[in-house]
């Protein structure tokens, strides 16, 4: 029997270029997390190791994490009751697919404890996610505290003027949420011209579980903190977040404006 014949140049790039991309592409797809940015605890109330806060905790990230998957943008959700009582919630990124609010979700309630790993109150921002836990109760208020605000270090040039767009932009995109109901979508997205060859993007988000007039004001909060001059910032409450970039940050096929304000009807009374 003949020994097996070598295979030809352009049969082995094939097999090396297949095998790379195979492998690659794996690589890539379990290396997928999510993109921390930020997070706060203060230690002002902490609970102890094996406690029954903790047991509640670790149920109710457990709980989070698990209803992630069923192609849910924000969940809610509460472990334990009294005085040890968990209440906590999530919410991805208006314009991202399940799978990466499922990703990000499934990281973040793994990488705030330990970050954060005796506080009873913990906030952590991630590019595609945001995650929340207290042990008072939160749901529907507007929480802004505790808060932070980011900036890009490099500065834009005709910074007024820059200021303003992002600001009219933003201000813009929160009035068009003011109307709309508990429990529905507070998401928006919008890009500007600010030369002829650059433009401003602007994304606003709250949670659902705000009102209307509630998230246009913690989102009118946002905006009187975002960093002035600069190419980009974000602002992060808890109920909301405000960011802006000169580059597309956010899916652009994937994203929509908040509806406009209704017109209010003509009143019949003379003045």
């Amino acid at each position: 029997m003949g020994l097996p014949q070598p295979c030809r140049f352009n049969q082995c790039m094939t097999l090396l270029v297949l095998y790379f991309l195979i492998n690659f592409l794996g690589h890539t797809r379990t290396e997928a997390v999510a993109t921390y940015v930020h997070h706060k605890c203060p230690n002002t109330t902490t609970f102890t190791t094996n406690s029954t806060y903790q047991s509640n905790l670790n149920n109710l990230l457990t709980y989070l994490s698990s209803n992630a998957t069923r192609n849910v943008e924000f969940y809610n959700a509460t472990a334990g009751n009294s005085v040890d009582t968990v209440y906590g919630l999530f919410l991805c990124r208006g314009d991202l697919p399940a799978d990466t609010c499922q990703i990000c979700i499934a990281d973040a309630t793994k990488d705030i404890v330990q970050r954060c790993p005796t506080e009873r109150v913990a906030v952590g921002w991630y590019d595609e996610c945001m995650l929340h836990y207290s042990d008072q109760y939160f749901f529907g208020s507007m929480v802004i505290d505790p808060y932070r605000i980011l900036s890009n270090p490099q500065n834009i040039s005709d910074q007024t003027r820059f200021d303003q767009l992002v600001r009219a932009t933003m201000s813009g995109l929160a009035s068009g949420i003011i109307n709309l109901s508990t429990g529905a979508k507070k998401f928006g997205t919008k890009q500007a011209n600010f030369t002829a060859l650059k433009n401003v993007y602007t994304l606003v988000q709250c949670t659902p579980d705000l009102s209307g007039y509630d998230c246009t004001s913690c989102l009118r909060l946002a905006i009187q903190k975002l960093p002035s001059g600069n190419k980009g910032g974000r602002v992060l409450f808890p109920s909301c977040i405000a960011r802006f970039e000169i580059y597309p940050f956010y899916l652009m096929g994937n994203t929509s404006a908040p509806p406009p304000t209704p017109v209010p009807p003509a009143s019949n009374t003379e003045r």
